[in-house]
């Protein structure tokens, strides 16, 4: 059968993190919805006009991406929000489509360029279609991956944790790689732990997507030419230019606030 998000599974272990970390998206659709928030009509204002909610479409999404480290702001954003140029949106939606001649190759992405182009965002839309199309996924910041990964040298618990979302993973984002090293250009440990989890996940065929603000010279430089080398053979690159749209996208925010408006869960 099809995968469907609504009827997807969420293991003891995944329910357990989701209780302890966000108690409220826990309970039934029938009880919490984080869009209409369970108003007696169960509906939201979007765009200008009224609509009844999925309550159980909006929490499952909400879960499922929790558990998969996509932020709530990316949660509630679309391909329509993207004040970019076509040509990069097309060739991510032409990655996302062909996933099974890409991902389930183990084939990931490169998306690199300047600040406030949009390729966080980018990466995190095309992640949220892959958890819809029931992949296992995972996405966090590349210096929140050295924190989870020294908290295993002395927790087990841990260490399983960081093996399953890093290693084990179908598709797994890495944002803003590079930004540890400018913080610490000293540190060996960014280097090292990068080369494991991209050579752990190249040998056993899983996609990794990377956005970065270096350049390809300037990630072989930091991370070293081995790395650089695994990169450049599994990954496609997306490079950005133009200017920076997040005043856009803060005064988009601030009109809807100003309408009165939800934006629900994509």
């Amino acid at each position: 059968m099809p995968f469907n998000i609504e009827t997807a599974f969420i293991s003891d272990e995944d329910g357990d993190w989701l209780a302890a970390n966000h108690a409220r998206v826990g309970r039934s659709f029938t009880t919490y919805c984080p869009t209409c928030r369970k108003k007696d009509d169960c509906t939201y204002r979007w765009r200008g006009e009224a609509h009844q909610c999925n309550c159980r479409r909006q929490l499952k999404l909400h879960q499922h991406y929790l558990l998969a480290g996509i932020g709530v702001p990316y949660q509630r954003l679309d391909w329509e929000d993207y004040a970019g140029g076509d040509a990069k949106l097309t060739d991510l939606i032409d990655y996302i489509d062909g996933r099974d001649r890409y991902v389930d190759r183990g084939i990931g992405l490169i998306l690199t360029g300047g600040f406030g182009l949009g390729k966080t965002m980018l990466a995190n839309l095309a992640l949220k279609e892959f958890v819809k199309s029931g992949y296992n996924c995972f996405g966090t910041t590349f210096a929140q991956t050295i924190d989870m990964y020294t908290s295993g040298w002395y927790d087990l618990e841990q260490k399983q944790r960081f093996q399953r979302r890093f290693l084990h993973s179908d598709v797994l984002l890495l944002d803003d790689v590079g930004k540890e090293m400018r913080a610490s250009k000293t540190n060996s440990l960014p280097p090292a732990t990068f080369d494991n989890i991209l050579r752990s996940r190249v040998q056993a065929g899983r996609a990794t997507l990377i956005t970065t603000n270096m350049s390809l010279k300037e990630l072989g430089e930091g991370y070293g030419a081995a790395v650089l080398s695994l990169l450049t053979e599994s990954s496609l690159l997306l490079e950005f230019n133009g200017e920076d749209f997040r005043p856009q996208s803060r005064e988009r925010t601030q009109q809807e606030l100003e309408r009165g408006e939800t934006r629900p869960i994509f």
